[in-house]
């Protein structure tokens, strides 16, 4: 399989970020959303997409990411694109949940951890790997802005 794959990712290698399939996403004609905001961004760097945009995408993403599992902007991406049920089905649980309500409600920034939490082991993986949430692009494609 991945022989076979070899060609196409060699020549998506060179779209490093997408900008061909971007620049093709934005062309295309973008489809009205059902709520009354229209097409528009929703939110600071949010890139109003149509099903076909997201196909698109989500193909492009994949291929880099098996091709090359570090261009974690191409994972991002991916999980933009494909990950809108699963982000709205935890966003749900929060609101139902009072602590997840008012989580989303203040959104709040973390800056103490106790030892042996989950969040202390995370923030040990970042440091042992050199990156920061903040390394991550911001979320472009997820068309709500609550579950970005």
């Amino acid at each position: 399989m991945a022989t076979l794959l070899r060609p196409v990712l060699r020549r998506l290698r060179g779209l490093r970020g997408l900008p061909g399939l971007l620049r093709i996403a934005a062309e295309m004609p973008l489809r009205a959303r059902s709520d009354s905001a229209g097409a528009g961004p929703l939110y600071s760097h949010h890139i109003p997409t149509s099903p076909l945009q997201k196909a698109l995408l989500a193909a492009g993403s994949a291929a880099m990411a098996l091709y090359d599992p570090y261009c974690h902007d191409m994972v991002a991406v991916l999980g933009e694109t494909t990950g809108h049920r699963t982000l709205k089905v935890l966003r749900d649980q929060m609101r139902r949940d009072p602590k997840g309500a008012q989580i989303l409600q203040e959104r709040p920034r973390i800056s103490t951890l106790p030892e042996g939490s989950l969040g202390r082991e995370y923030l040990r993986f970042l440091d042992v790997n050199r990156v920061s949430p903040d390394t991550r692009a911001p979320t472009r494609f997820v068309d709500e802005e609550e579950v970005d």
